[in-house]
């Protein structure tokens, strides 16, 4: 309580009646302009309803986490999650066109290949590579979909 000042109750008041005459004449030309005061009708009109709901209250929730990830953004995480973009378009582009061209040859085919003619597809590097591709994929998947094994014999 060092930096505390002991204020008598009048000089409180003298206090508080500078700060309203403060506010009283910064607001008093607003009050007496009719289009200040219909824009003010206006506002609170819509204002209404969100405090009616607590619904400004996330609003403003919402502005203050908006302020925090502003003061949290530096340089260095602005690249990062450009970078992260940019992989990530870069894959679903790729995506993509590897299944317009798929499609494309699938389409020109003749006839539905048999079983010995997908045989004979594999010994292309290319779709070994990417059968590869999908069966590494589908065990990193398969690591993280593991789940206890269920016992048939027991009922």
């Amino acid at each position: 309580m060092d930096g505390l000042k002991n204020v008598t109750p009048h000089e409180a008041a003298q206090d508080t009646q500078t700060v309203d005459s403060m506010a009283s004449n910064q607001t008093g030309g607003l009050l007496h302009d009719a289009a200040a005061l219909q824009g003010l009708q206006e506002l609170l009109a819509k204002v209404e309803p969100l405090l009616a709901g607590g619904r400004l209250n996330r609003i403003v929730d919402l502005v203050s986490i908006t302020a925090d990830l502003v003061d949290m953004t530096d340089e260095y995480m602005v690249e990062k999650l450009a970078k992260a973009f940019e992989e990530t378009m870069g894959a679903a582009w790729t995506a993509g066109n590897a299944a317009r061209m798929a499609r494309t040859q699938v389409s020109n085919m003749q006839e539905t290949p048999s079983l010995i003619g997908l045989l004979r597809m594999a010994r292309e590097p290319d779709v070994r590579r990417g059968l590869a591709f999908m069966l590494t994929m589908a065990g990193v998947l398969g690591k993280g979909l593991t789940y206890d094994g269920l016992d048939y014999t027991k009922d």
